[in-house]
């Protein structure tokens, strides 16, 4: 059988009823554990360490810092992170109940990243049971978080921003974290500036025990602050609005987080950034709620986010603008008379092809805002915005793996490229390009090959 049989052979991926109990490795590979004590049959075959959830979390009971010798992630810090199947139960009851007979139990689904072998969490309701142990390891790492975050996060754009944005994020922000901490106990935001704080440290640090700890602080941070904003999203729900401007300022940086998190999922075998798609539109459900119970002019600071470009709130400049400049991802690549796409009729569904034609035009707007030459604080907002206004419907094309949506999400992803420079960023869009074009059938992987030459070439050691 030639190559291009047997990629016409594969198809998408299916998806599986998974294990609940299952080991780690399993789990993150997304395939079936025979749970077989002590090493599953998987993990005996590769020769590898087997380790189940329960003996992960059981290994860090009873200390009072993490364990540090871990590269799977499978400490006492693993946790799970919020996502917009949970946002959508509480609020608009909108997930299907045929939905969680896909759902891992929590902490248990884990990605790991393209450099290293540390794990990134993916959960639909975070462990009630995760925290930090209290003492002096905790107190030196939130002082060290919070140093980083005001000396090296607060304004990391070249191009000068709105004053009042400035101030927003280096003091405002900040204080409301502490004082809704310390007055009400309420800790969403102060836990994600934490989280953030830990990932952007994960991005610049070479040192490899301290890149373990990093993300293990991330990762169970991001899972406490998921557990905390349950109370948010219950106050939004009830439309109580006197803590509304705090829900707003928890959630944009969900909304960011989200973001910076694709460039730690696994690139080989490649995972698609369905944490992102679920996280970030969550958060913007959560944020967009939130607004509706804020007078704006009452309340400066939402004033400011309000006004200050881009502006991201019309649909019909962001998912029912002009897309016909990429409808040609769409065409199947054996051309119209061919056997092959008279056979395929994805997109005779209307509801199919209405969820790729958002997923096209929100990618032509920001190419188009790219073209304007707009700072760099602007794209990538924009880019943000992907996971807030695509529908949910593409988020699960891509989770099907089916061509249309890889291709769309590959040329989404190659905005990314010349944006490496900016943390949340860093070189994510050249891995996930990297990683689509290898999964992809043969015969559609073409409609990428512009894109490769985007790459940045390797820097040459002069030594």
């Amino acid at each position: 059988m030639d190559d291009l049989a047997l990629h016409r052979s594969r198809g998408p991926r299916l998806y599986h009823k998974k294990s609940r109990t299952g080991c780690i490795r399993c789990k993150q590979r997304r395939v079936k554990c025979d749970e077989a004590r002590p090493s599953c049959g998987s993990c005996s075959k590769h020769s590898v360490e087997c380790v189940y959830p329960s003996q992960a979390l059981s290994a860090g009971a009873g200390k009072g810092a993490p364990a540090t010798g871990h590269d799977d992630g499978s400490s006492v810090y693993s946790a799970g992170s919020v996502s917009t199947s949970t946002l959508q139960r509480n609020m608009v009851n909108e997930m299907s109940p045929s939905s969680n007979e896909h759902r891992s139990p929590p902490g248990s689904t884990l990605y790991s990243s393209p450099n290293s072998s540390y794990h990134t969490p993916v959960d639909d309701v975070a462990d009630p049971d995760i925290d930090i142990p209290e003492g002096q390891w905790r107190r030196f790492w939130e002082l060290r978080l919070l140093h980083n975050h005001q000396a090296n996060m607060v304004q990391p754009w070249s191009e000068a921003q709105n004053v009042g944005i400035i101030r927003m994020w280096e003091h405002d922000i900040p204080d409301m974290a502490m004082r809704m901490a310390q007055q009400q106990n309420r800790c969403t935001l102060l836990y994600m500036l934490f989280a953030s704080s830990a990932l952007h440290m994960w991005t610049k640090s070479t040192d490899s025990q301290e890149r373990a700890e990093l993300m293990k602080l991330q990762q169970t941070y991001l899972a406490m602050c998921s557990r905390e904003q349950r109370r948010d999203i219950d106050e939004i729900s009830q439309r109580i609005p006197h803590n509304a401007d705090y829900i707003c300022f928890s959630s944009l940086r969900i909304l960011v987080h989200s973001l910076a998190l694709v460039q730690t999922l696994n690139v080989d075998p490649w995972e698609p950034p369905i944490q992102w798609l679920h996280l970030g539109r969550g958060a913007g459900e959560v944020l967009g709620m939130a607004r509706q119970l804020i007078d704006p002019e009452s309340n400066p600071k939402i004033r400011i986010f309000i006004t200050s470009p881009p502006d991201l709130r019309n649909p019909e400049e962001l998912i029912f603008c002009d897309h016909s400049p990429l409808d040609w991802l769409l065409e199947h690549p054996s051309g119209p008379q061919s056997i092959a796409a008279q056979e395929d009729h994805e997109l005779d569904d209307e509801d199919v092809l209405s969820a790729y034609g958002k997923a096209l035009s929100y990618t032509c707007h920001v190419q188009r805002a790219i073209e304007r030459d707009e700072p760099d604080f602007a794209i990538v907002r924009r880019l943000c915005g992907f996971a807030v206004w695509v529908p949910v419907e593409f988020t699960r094309f891509v989770e099907e793996r089916r061509p249309r949506a890889l291709v769309i999400l590959a040329h989404f992803m190659s905005f990314w490229l010349k944006y490496e420079h900016v943390w949340m960023i860093g070189r994510a869009g050249e891995w996930q390009i990297r990683g689509i074009h290898k999964i992809l059938p043969i015969e559609w992987s073409f409609k990428l090959d512009g894109l490769f030459a985007q790459f940045k070439p390797p820097e040459v050691s002069m030594s």
